[in-house]
């Protein structure tokens, strides 16, 4: 059974493998037969080389390291304020249903478009970059973790205090364990938007890092140098995902 599953995950990838190439070629195709300007779209190949270039050059490292600084901040304090207010939201109901609402709709809203306020309060820097990321960060984690908390089975609560286990232990070992698909949604969502927060910022203040790199590069009609760029943030996004994702089945392995 298990190796047929793994033949039918096999075989998805494959496919997955070459319809990307079949979709490549194409691109490849339409640039080099002038169907796409290449002002608007690379093609493969070149950005190919460039990604090559940027690798073996200074450029891309120093921005990958103010960006890997900025949103390994910012994730942190997200982590941190949407694990506590989460809690809070969760063990004090009437607070939680009052807060929610509001956070939900700021949510929803092109926050973005606060970028000059925080520009104003923190400087043109890393200080503006990390405050408007926690925000887009923090909130989905809050939510999830209240949602996860108050999701959890009542027969659970039950059992715990049937074995009269304490607020402490019955938060580990059941209500913890039981809301980690849940609480885990919500860390994916907050390192997703964190990133896109910190990118985004970078883009619109040309403060350093990834996205100031993709903003100049976009400004000076590089567009190899521009793909390359989105194409290094489509990877580091993917990989922190897989990990996110490893982390939390070990973690689940654990609690079952």
């Amino acid at each position: 059974m298990s190796e047929m599953y793994i033949n039918h995950q096999t075989k998805i990838k494959l496919g997955q493998i070459g319809v990307l190439l079949f979709l490549l070629a194409i691109l490849e195709l339409a640039v080099r037969g002038g169907w796409i300007s290449v002002l608007i779209l690379s093609s493969p190949s070149a950005i190919a080389v460039k990604v090559w270039q940027d690798l073996k050059g200074g450029e891309l490292w120093s921005s990958l390291q103010t960006t890997a600084m900025e949103f390994s901040l910012a994730f942190l304090i997200s982590f941190t304020l949407g694990l506590v207010f989460g809690i809070l939201f969760f063990r004090y109901r009437l607070f939680g249903s009052a807060v929610e609402p509001f956070l939900l709709a700021f949510y929803a809203a092109p926050t973005i478009l606060l970028y000059p306020v925080f520009l104003t309060l923190f400087g043109l820097g890393s200080g503006a970059v990390v405050s408007m990321a926690v925000v887009f960060g923090s909130i989905p984690i809050m939510v999830n973790v209240s949602v996860g908390l108050a999701g959890v089975e009542p027969t659970f609560v039950k059992l715990g205090r049937s074995l009269t286990a304490n607020r402490w232990q019955m938060f580990w070992k059941i209500m913890l364990p039981a809301a980690t698909p849940t609480i885990f949604t919500g860390l994916r969502l907050g390192f997703t938007y964190t990133l896109l927060g910190v990118i985004a910022v970078e883009f619109l203040t040309f403060s350093g890092g990834l996205g100031k790199m993709v903003s100049w590069r976009y400004f000076i009609f590089d567009t190899e140098g521009l793909f390359a760029g989105i194409l290094f943030v489509i990877l580091i996004a993917a990989l922190m995902n897989a990990l996110l994702r490893r982390t939390e089945e070990r973690i689940r392995k654990r609690w079952t």
